[in-house]
């Protein structure tokens, strides 16, 4: 029995046309010519079709498949393969970080909306991982944009989600333009966010109200007998939480904090 191309692009769920171009790269066989020149073909290319339709499903390319038809032997079939799994698995390695950061970004918004606008609480705050980029000294003009932009070419990934940390609340309070670093939050960071309470305050804004939500923050820790030590992180998510337009923003400042014990 002999199959048209036709049947075997039938059988094999696959163009005609593909069907060709199988034939053409070698990889189909045996075929044979009818005396009206019609391409006739062994039933045993079916299988032969179907290993190259899913190999092609899987990511090779044409002209990989018609390099093999051009040498089919096992070694030359376990070369290809073997090459097409490391490219695989680089693939998966770099689909697994675009996937852990959508995921830390998404970890942001939850802790996000986890405070409301205008609120001041306290919150246990997981561990996470950022990359840190040191800024050179504020003060306007060309300098600092050359500083902020040599920080995100340093950060990987081109430092998305991306905040300010500060030495402390006071640094906050009396520069907010002026952080000690920016810091990515990367789940590969080399650095980390500490785990612990936090006093977490949020505000919809601009930058001009930054300042008034470090004093509210010191207000409430003096209040509450808490101290504030440790970093201040300030973090922008841009209208992805509760921001009115791309002109406003949710604007979070987190410090670690702990209650002070009479007579210490």
């Amino acid at each position: 029995m002999k199959l048209r191309t036709r049947d075997i692009a039938a059988c094999a769920n696959i163009s005609p046309y593909v069907v060709r171009e199988y034939i053409d790269a070698g990889l189909l066989g045996p075929m044979y010519r009818s005396e009206n020149n019609y391409r006739w073909i062994d039933p045993r290319a079916v299988p032969q079709a179907c290993v190259w339709r899913t190999l092609q499903e899987e990511g090779l390319a044409m002209e990989q498949l018609r390099e093999f038809g051009c040498a089919r032997t096992p070694e030359k079939a376990l070369e290809m393969l073997r090459n097409h799994d490391e490219r695989l698995k680089r693939e998966v390695s770099e689909l697994r970080k675009r996937q852990d950061m959508l995921r830390s970004y998404a970890a942001l918004i939850r802790e996000g909306k986890s405070v409301r606008p205008g609120e001041v609480v306290l919150r246990i705050r997981p561990a996470r991982p950022v990359h840190c980029a040191p800024l050179g000294p504020a003060g306007g003009g060309t300098d600092t944009y050359k500083s902020l932009r040599e920080c995100i070419a340093r950060l990987p990934n081109g430092g998305c989600p991306l905040g300010y940390a500060y030495s402390d609340i006071h640094s906050l309070l009396e520069r907010p333009d002026a952080p000690a670093q920016l810091v990515s939050f990367d789940p590969k960071g080399a650095a980390v966010r500490p785990a612990g309470a936090y006093l977490v305050a949020a505000v919809a804004c601009d930058s001009e109200q930054e300042g008034g939500l470090a004093r509210r923050m010191l207000a409430y820790a003096a209040q509450n007998d808490l101290e504030l030590r440790g970093p201040a992180w300030s973090v922008y998510l841009h209208d992805a939480v509760s921001a009115a337009g791309p002109e406003q923003y949710l604007l979070q400042i987190s410090v670690m904090a702990t209650h002070i014990v009479a007579g210490t």
